[in-house]
């Protein structure tokens, strides 16, 4: 592989170069990762898959994708580039939170569907009401399915009016649970 064997012709004319000065730079620790990573690979692929397990190999293989952190070191003169890929990395971490309260959030709303539309969900499936849908009679039978449920009509915005009209139309109070969810997420 010709890229690898240029990280490490470029590591070890580093490590020439720089000596005692080269565990200082983040960079060049990432550097000797990414290159320790790719000789255990190749050592494993060279003594054969028998030594050790796939799945040894597949860890060993994501190593590869610090390969592609090397690139932001190219852009680093780029101040802009650099400053929107900190931002980027900033908002992650409320991506990550937002994710987790709208979970919760869902999770509230799947338990009180599970309780108060399945039963009728239930019995509208026995009437004939979704002949043609498999998923329909189970799609509030746990808090799971409830969550698909709603991540599917209410996120994804995708078979609203297959599941939802029908139970309104038949309990019109239950709209207060779907337009809630609705509201809510």
């Amino acid at each position: 592989d010709a890229c690898f064997l240029t990280f490490v012709v470029e590591l070890l004319i580093r490590i020439f170069v720089e000596q005692a000065h080269l565990l200082k730079s983040l960079w060049n620790r990432m550097d000797i990762g990414i290159v320790i990573l790719g000789v255990v690979e190749y050592s494993l692929q060279w003594f054969g898959p028998g030594l050790v397990g796939f799945g040894i190999i597949r860890v060993v293989r994501l190593g590869r994708l610090l390969r592609l952190l090397r690139v932001l070191r190219l852009f680093s003169v780029l101040k802009e580039l650099h400053r929107l890929i900190q931002m980027m990395g900033s908002c992650f971490k409320i991506l990550f939170w937002s994710v987790l309260l709208l979970l919760l959030v869902m999770t509230i709303w799947a338990v009180i569907a599970v309780e108060l539309v399945n039963p009728l969900v239930q019995d509208l499936a026995d009437a004939g009401a979704w002949a043609n849908c498999d998923r329909c009679r189970r799609s509030f039978s746990s808090v799971f399915m409830a969550n698909l449920t709603f991540f599917q009509t209410v996120v994804a915005g995708d078979a609203w009016g297959t599941m939802a009209v029908p139970v309104i139309e038949a309990h019109p109070e239950l709209a207060l649970v779907f337009i809630g969810s609705l509201m809510t997420l």
